[in-house]
């Protein structure tokens, strides 16, 4: 089914100025998702609104089909959020990640395309089993919150199809290494790290890799 938002982009200007009006409100939602005082965090609500804004406008210029935008523009708003808590903290939050599949577990149904459903729960499956194994043999960058993302990832992107899975997957972790290969360099610490553990710790303390993988997931869709 196309997409029957056509033109899309006066929806998407809609989202984009909702976004940047529930900037406010999505980064008190990002404090207290890890009940962090407030004098931890710097308030950052024009850029989380601006993050969610332009992620939610994406998404409907990218959705295959006018029935996933629910579905997609969710997962940009609390997508901001974590992103949010992940370059403040390094952490994901359960609360996040179990909303973000609970919504895509509701939302999309609405498509009524219960082959494409069933195999997004088999990506989400698969994600999160290869998730908790490279999170589990050794330091590759992905933390416990990672692998908890994992199965909303798996869903969204496997419901597109495997194709989509996988390379939304496989191009969140090439931006994260490259990224974190320039910071690593630029902050004048690789050559420590890799004495002492290896570049995969290296890369995770460097940078947080919830984003690289919300990312990926919106390079999915736009392959879709």
């Amino acid at each position: 089914m196309p997409n029957i938002v056509n033109p899309p982009w006066p929806l998407a200007c809609v989202v984009l100025l909702m976004g940047i009006a529930l900037g406010p409100t999505l980064d008190a939602m990002a404090r207290r998702s890890l009940a962090s005082a407030d004098d931890v965090w710097q308030r950052r609500g024009l850029a989380t609104g601006v993050l969610a804004g332009l992620t939610g406008a994406l998404v409907i210029v990218l959705a295959p089909q006018a029935n996933l935008i629910p579905a997609w523009c969710g997962l940009a708003l609390v997508g901001t959020v974590i992103v949010r808590t992940d370059l403040a903290t390094h952490r994901i939050p359960d609360s996040l990640t179990g909303a973000s599949l609970l919504m895509g577990a509701g939302l999309l149904l609405v498509p009524w395309d219960m082959a494409a459903y069933g195999r997004g729960w088999l990506g989400a499956l698969a994600l999160t089993s290869v998730f908790l194994i490279l999170g589990l043999i050794g330091p590759t960058g992905l933390g416990m919150g990672d692998v908890k993302l994992a199965p909303a990832l798996g869903l969204y992107l496997a419901y597109l199809g495997w194709d989509e899975l996988v390379v939304g997957v496989f191009s969140g972790f090439v931006a994260a290494a490259i990224v974190g290969i320039v910071v690593v360099i630029r902050q004048g610490r690789a050559r420590g790290y890799a004495a002492q553990t290896s570049m995969g710790a290296a890369l995770h303390r460097a940078l947080p890799f919830g984003p690289f993988l919300l990312l990926g997931a919106v390079i999915g869709l736009a392959v879709a």
